[in-house]
């Protein structure tokens, strides 16, 4: 079946959303390939943060979602690992057909690097690799969201039972009147 082209928003932009049968399993985001935001972060993350073990997100990071034109929510989310072992941020197996997520280094569908969500399949999973010689690690990327139903996904250390990383209901961004 051909893709069809649609219009979305991307992390650093307009550019297309093609309508895709499923993400791309796994995605790993390492220090030394990226991308990785300068700096570590602000000490009081925590504070100001949805977290789940070593892993967080700043709150409410769904409720400012722009809506593509085929109603398709899609969200910058950066990530916030503090340093240590490897984590996995995943999206729970029955919500992987509506829940994608963007880190680390994406390729379009023609294997061309991008930085840009509509261009990419998504992942649903990614293993995050912090940078071992700062107290925590800051990762650029974003979230695509199927409908309105809350998001749930969860936080892996290995080795370790997963943790539930709630992130409420997508909330499309309306301007005031």
């Amino acid at each position: 079946m051909p893709l069809r082209a649609l219009a979305a928003l991307a992390i650093a932009g307009p550019c297309l959303v093609l309508a895709s049968p499923a993400a791309a399993e796994t995605q790993t985001a390492t220090c030394r390939q990226g991308p990785i935001t300068n700096g570590s972060g602000p000490p009081d993350w925590r504070q100001k943060s949805v977290t789940a073990g070593p892993l967080s997100v700043f709150r409410r990071p769904l409720s400012q979602m722009q809506e593509t034109n085929n109603g398709q929510l899609i969200a910058k989310m950066p990530v916030l690992t503090a340093r240590g072992a490897p984590v996995t941020l995943s999206v729970p197996t029955r919500l992987r057909h509506r829940i994608f997520l963007y880190y680390g280094r994406m390729q379009d569908r023609n294997g061309n690097p991008t930085t840009q969500i509509g261009r990419s399949l998504g992942f649903s999973e990614v293993v995050f690799e912090p940078c071992g010689d700062r107290p925590r690690t800051a990762w650029p990327g974003g979230i695509r969201v199927k409908g309105r139903r809350p998001v749930r996904l969860l936080v892996q250390v290995e080795g370790e039972e997963p943790i539930l990383l709630p992130l409420g209901r997508p909330i499309p961004f309306a301007p005031p009147r």
